[in-house]
C-alpha cells in the first residue's frame, strides 16, 4: 500500500516513460476497457500507446482520458446503437463501420479530440497494407477529426470492407501484426506493458483447408495480403512465445484474462459486462506487481 501511494503521488501529473500495447479481438476488447479504466482511475498513463484492431479504439479513449467510453461503445443495450449484423457476411458488412467511426465519435458517444491533443500521448495504430501484406503504423489527425486509420485497423477480413486511406488500401492490423513486440521495443522506452485478450497458453490453430480457400478467393486481388493472412497463426504463436520468455525474465509486463475469452462478436450485455469486470479484477489483483515492475 505504501508503494501504491508513493507511486501515484509521483506520477499524478506525469506520463510514464513506457509503452503499453493493446491487442485486438473485436468485442474481446471490453476486457482491455476494464483494465484501462482501472488505470485511468489511478491516473496512470503511458507515453506511448500502441493499438491493434479493437485495441486501436481502446488506445484512442485511453489517450483522451475518457474513462468508460470504450465500454459504452462495446456494451450496447439500445437497438439503435447496435453495429453488428451477422446476416451481412456475404457483403463483408457484419460491422457497421460508419456507425462505429462516424456516428459514435461525433454524435452518440462523443470522442474528446481536444483532450486527445492536449494530453500529448504518442499513439501508434497498426494497419495491414493490402498490396504489401505488411504492417504499417499510423496516427489519427485529431485536428481534422479523422479516424480513418483507426477504422482501417479494425477492418476485420470478411466482416468489414477494405478501407481506402493514405493513398492505399488497408485491413485489420492484426492480420500482419497482432502483437507488435518488435515495434514496441524499437521505441526504446524503460517499460513495456502488454494487454492481451486471450488467456495464458492460448495458441492459434492452423487454418482449415476451407478457410484457406475462402481467403484466396475473397482477396485474390491482393496476393501479399493472402500470404499474410495464411501466415497469421504461425506468426501469432511465435510472438506469444517470445513475449512469454521476456515476461519470465521480467523484461516486460503482461496483463491477460485468467478465464476463457468471449466470442469476438459477442453481443450479450451480461457476458460483455462480466468480461469488462474481469479486466478490472485482473489488473487490481496484479496492481502491486504492476507498480513494482514500473518502478
Amino acid at each position: 500500500m505504501v508503494l501504491d501511494h508513493v507511486f501515484l503521488r509521483l506520477y499524478r501529473y506525469m506520463l510514464i516513460d513506457g509503452t503499453i500495447v493493446l491487442e485486438g479481438g473485436a468485442n474481446r476488447g471490453v476486457f482491455t476497457a476494464g483494465v484501462l479504466d482501472y488505470l485511468m482511475e489511478k491516473n496512470i498513463y503511458f507515453k506511448n500507446i500502441i493499438g491493434v484492431s479493437a485495441g486501436a479504439a481502446n488506445a484512442l479513449n485511453y489517450a483522451s482520458h475518457q474513462k468508460g467510453r470504450s465500454k459504452k461503445t462495446i456494451v450496447i443495450d439500445k437497438k439503435e446503437n447496435k453495429y453488428i449484423n451477422k446476416l451481412n457476411i456475404y457483403n463483408s458488412k457484419i460491422l457497421d463501420m460508419e456507425k462505429i467511426f462516424e456516428t459514435f465519435p461525433n454524435i452518440t458517444f462523443p470522442f474528446d479530440y481536444e483532450a486527445y491533443i492536449k494530453n500529448k500521448h504518442n499513439v501508434e495504430i497498426a494497419t495491414t497494407n493490402c498490396f504489401t501484406g505488411c504492417c504499417e503504423f499510423h496516427k489519427i489527425n485529431p485536428y481534422k477529426k479523422d479516424l480513418k486509420c483507426c477504422a482501417a485497423s479494425c477492418s476485420m477480413p470478411f466482416a468489414a470492407p477494405i478501407v481506402d486511406f493514405n493513398n492505399s488500401k488497408y485491413v485489420d492490423g492484426s492480420v500482419s501484426n497482432s502483437i507488435p513486440l518488435d515495434y514496441a521495443q524499437s521505441l526504446n522506452t524503460k517499460n513495456i506493458v502488454f494487454v492481451l485478450t486471450q488467456k495464458e497458453g492460448y495458441y492459434k490453430k492452423e487454418l482449415s483447408s476451407l478457410n484457406k480457400a475462402m481467403i484466396r478467393i475473397k482477396y485474390k486481388k491482393y496476393p501479399k495480403l493472402v500470404e499474410a493472412m495464411l501466415a497469421r497463426p504461425a506468426r501469432y504463436n511465435n510472438r506469444i512465445e517470445a513475449i512469454s520468455k521476456k515476461e519470465a525474465k521480467k523484461e516486460l509486463f503482461v496483463i491477460r484474462p485468467e478465464v476463457d475469452t468471449i466470442s469476438h462478436l459477442e453481443q450479450n450485455v451480461n457476458v460483455l459486462n462480466n468480461f469488462y469486470d474481469h479486466g478490472r479484477y485482473v489488473i487490481s489483483n496484479k496492481f502491486n506487481n504492476f507498480l513494482e515492475y514500473l518502478t
